[in-house]
Parts: C-alpha cells; structure tokens; sequence
C-alpha cells in the first residue's frame, strides 16, 4: 500500500490527510473505472459521489467512537470496546479475512496488467486467468513472503519512493487523457450515445460494490487507525477522513471522466455502449490503442510496484492480526508463536499466505475477487455505526440510516460471493467456539456471537431493498440498546 506504519507520536491534520489520501489508491484505480462505465454508463459519476457519501458517514461514525476511545486500529478493535471482545468476534474475523484476501486481489491485479505487455492469451484468455496466468499470480505472491520474511527493513527505506509513484502515476495519466480528449473534435460524444439511456440511479447504486469503489476508497480508515498518534483527534481525525475522501472523490471523478471521453466512440458504438467495453487492462489497453505508449510504459511499471506494495503490506498486517487474535485466543494459540531472530510469527504468516494462495488459485478475475474483499469490508464497517451508537445513543438514529445502507449494499453482492462471505465468518465463528465453548459457555457465546451471523444469513436469503432497510435498523436498534450493551460489558472476556 506504500502507507507508512509507524512511527511519530504526534500527526497533524495534513499528515493524516495525506496519509488516508495515499491509501485509497492501490489496484482499484486500474480497473475501476472501466467497470464504472459498464455498471453504470453516464451514472458513473454519480456511483462515485454515492461511495464517497457511504465511506464519509461510516468514518463520521469511527470518528465519534475514537472520540471516546483514540486507540490504534478503531476500526478493528471499535465493537469490542462498545460492547465486547466476544461480540466483535464477526468483525474482527471480516477485518483479517479482508485484509488477507487483498494480498491475493493485488496479485491478481499485476498479472492482468502483465498479460497486455507479454501475451494475453498465455495468461488471460476470455477475460479469466489462464493456468499459466494463476502460476504467475502465485508466483507473485511467493515474493510478497519472501519480502516479508527477509526484505521488511529494505523495503520501508524505498517505501516514500513508491508513495511518490502511486501519487504520480494516476495523476499523469489523468492529465495525458484529459490533453487527448481536448485535443480531439468528438470529445463529449460518448457521453450522448443512445445507450446511455439504460442506467439510472439503481446502476450507479450497484456499481458501488460491482465496480470496486468501497475497494478503492477502503484506504479512508487509515488516519482513524493512527487516532492515538493524531493531534487533536476530537477535531482532526473527522477532518482528516472528509477532506482525504473529498480529495480522493475528485481524482476518481477526474479519471473516470478522462477514460470515459477518451475511449474511441466508434469502438464505443461498435460494442453497444458502455457494457460492451471489456479490456483486461483497462488503462494500460486504452493507452496503447490511442497510441500513447509512454504512459503506457508508466502504468505498466505501476501496475507492478502498486499493487506489489499493497500487497507485501497487506500480507504483513494480516499476518499481524492473525498473530494478535491468536494470542488473546481468538484464534488457536500456537499461531502466536514467534520466530526470535525476525521477530515475527512465522506461523500466521505461512498460514495467511497458503490461505491467499488456495483464494488466488480459484479467482477468475480481479473483479471477481474484488466483490468478495468489497463484502468483508461492509461487514467491518459495519461495527462503526453499531458502537457508535452503543457509546453515544443520541447517534443511533444516524447510525441505523448508515447500518441500513450498509445492509443494502451487501446484496448487491453478487449471491455466490455473498454466500462465501457467510460462510467463511460462520467457520471462522466455529472454530472460536470450539475454543472457548467450555469456559464461556453455550448460553453466552450464542447471544454474543450468533445475532450478527445470523442477521447476515437472513440478508442472503430475503434480497428485498425495503425488507433488508426495516430488518436491519430493527437489528441494529436491538443490539445497540441500552439492555444489550449492558449484558455485553458485563460478560467482557474471553
């Protein structure tokens, strides 16, 4: 991700801003403009307006639970600290399976880049990984262990080179486009074609999750994650989460306008509209058809280092939640183990690689694998407004308008990938039973843990708007009340 980890006790207002700001451009820059336009054709615009609206209320709420505790990782640790470590069970669980199953989005990411610049049918054929594509992706992966086993400290010497890149390539590219779009007598017709008269405001809704924008933006929790390091958090971090999305919202606007207008509109007329355009490397396809092959030398380079930073990060971090979970017996505790000379858990780490390799090994696509990380996401955010609510209950009326949107946009998920959502959270649920069913007791683990998973079962079975919208602000009144929340804190242990 290129996003620094550690260090100063005290980060101003424009650091945090920076740093959120820095985070939401990993892959999802690559692709998702051109899913955008396919979701939803001219109502692209308004698809990203929605996500950054969606984003700005779930960091509004992490904002007002730091405000009451300004702790690293708030996001991770926020349902745990309302109610408690048992109830925050799903959630930490969604935290860690997203966050591991990034390393497995980012590199698939590189190797669909690579395909334009070796031999897409080799690695590609029919818009999904070849076998020689998935060993590639694979291979990619092991670099990001070998990296994370030996290359830590080599690595955050050249981590401000990458950070720079990150900010610059996009930038580039927009400016490129944009020029080649002026420059050109039909700049603007693409936006007039007949086609776009299919999309409408469910498109744009759909496209949140379908095209990658909750992926793209999901880099906004950072200056919440540095909440004891930040000055000022009461008036910063809230700060630092609006201006960061709103810088963001308009390079995403900025970028989807320049692939738009500058898309060839005979191709566009030729294959249909919007829906038809399908490179499989979408910035990269577009600047070499307009024969802009210098920036196409640039986003291939990036389409390398980006999403390899991403993803050595993400594999570090998750290996360190794994690690974490492990330790207060989340997880089973020889996991927690850590290896004297590099001071780490090997274990965890070879755990999260296997498991990011099986995910890779089945993907098809960057975007396949994207809705499935979106879905963990959701279900992270989710804790936002519930603890909000829970330590401030003047909130719970904005909390359940979020809560339900969130609850919306979970089916829009795509049933397959929802349904792995649901599994993979009630395994996980399972195995922290099975460790903690004898001193805990089946009685308290089924009213602290069950609710939420069962409230997700029942999204992926009823898929009505105003049906999710009334059960989940039911839901959420429920276990942010005042009864609930005190039964949580007073069973707070594991």
């Amino acid at each position: 991700m290129g996003c620094a980890k550690g260090g100063k006790k005290r980060v101003s207002l424009l650091s945090a801003t920076l740093l959120s700001a820095t985070c939401m451009i990993g892959s999802g820059w690559l692709f998702s403009a051109q899913l955008t336009a396919n979701y939803a054709g001219n109502w692209a615009f308004g698809a990203w307006v929605l996500a950054a609206l969606l984003v700005l209320m779930v960091g509004l709420c992490l904002s007002r639970v730091v405000a009451f505790y300004p702790v690293r990782g708030a996001l991770a640790q926020s349902s745990a600290l309302s109610h408690n470590s048992i109830f925050g069970m799903p959630f930490a669980f969604a935290n860690w399976f997203g966050t591991l199953m990034v390393v497995a989005t980012e590199a698939q990411a590189t190797t669909q880049y690579l395909s334009s610049a070796i031999d897409s049918s080799l690695l590609i054929d029919n818009h999904t990984l070849t076998p020689w594509g998935k060993v590639l992706a694979l291979s990619i992966l092991f670099v990001y262990l070998l990296i994370n086993y030996y290359g830590i400290r080599f690595l955050a010497k050249i981590n401000n080179v990458v950070t720079v890149l990150k900010i610059f390539t996009p930038t580039f590219a927009i400016v490129v486009l944009l020029i080649v779009v002026f420059s050109s007598d039909t700049s603007g017709s693409n936006f007039s074609i007949d086609s776009n008269q299919e999309f409408g405001f469910g498109s744009a809704f759909s496209a949140v999750i379908g095209a990658g924008l909750i992926y793209s933006f999901n880099g906004f929790q950072i200056s919440v994650a540095f909440a004891s390091e930040i000055k000022h958090p009461k008036r910063n971090i809230p700060l630092a989460v609006t201006l960061s999305i709103t810088i963001m919202t308009l390079v995403y606007l900025a970028l989807q306008y320049a692939f738009m207008a500058s898309v060839p509109n005979d191709l566009l007329v030729e294959n249909g509209g919007w829906q038809g355009i399908n490179f499989d490397s979408p910035l990269l396809d577009l600047a070499t058809l307009l024969g802009l092959h210098f920036l196409a030398m640039i986003l291939l380079a990036d389409s390398v280092i980006s999403p390899s930073a991403s993803g050595y990060t993400y594999l570090g971090a998750s290996s360190r939640i794994l690690f974490a979970m492990a330790s207060v017996g989340q997880m089973p505790r020889w996991l927690a183990v850590l290896d004297p000379v590099h001071n780490l858990s090997r274990r965890s780490m070879l755990t999260n690689w296997l498991i990011a390799a099986v995910v890779l090994a089945h993907a098809d696509s960057w975007a396949a694998l994207m809705v499935i990380v979106s879905g963990y996401h959701i279900v992270g955010y989710m804790a936002a407004p519930i603890s909000m609510g829970a330590l401030e209950p003047s909130t719970r009326y904005f909390g359940a308008a979020v809560f339900a949107v969130l609850g919306v946009l979970m089916i829009t998920i795509t049933s397959s990938s929802l349904l792995l959502v649901c599994a993979s959270l009630s395994v996980l649920i399972c195995i922290f039973a099975s460790l903690h069913i004898a001193s805990i007791g089946v009685k308290k683990l089924s009213v602290l843990v069950l609710p939420f998973i069962i409230y997700l079962w029942i999204l992926y079975f009823i898929q009505y708007i105003w049906a999710v919208i009334v059960f989940s602000v039911a839901f959420y009144l429920l276990i942010s009340s005042k009864p609930y929340v005190k039964f949580c804190r007073v069973y707070n242990k594991l």
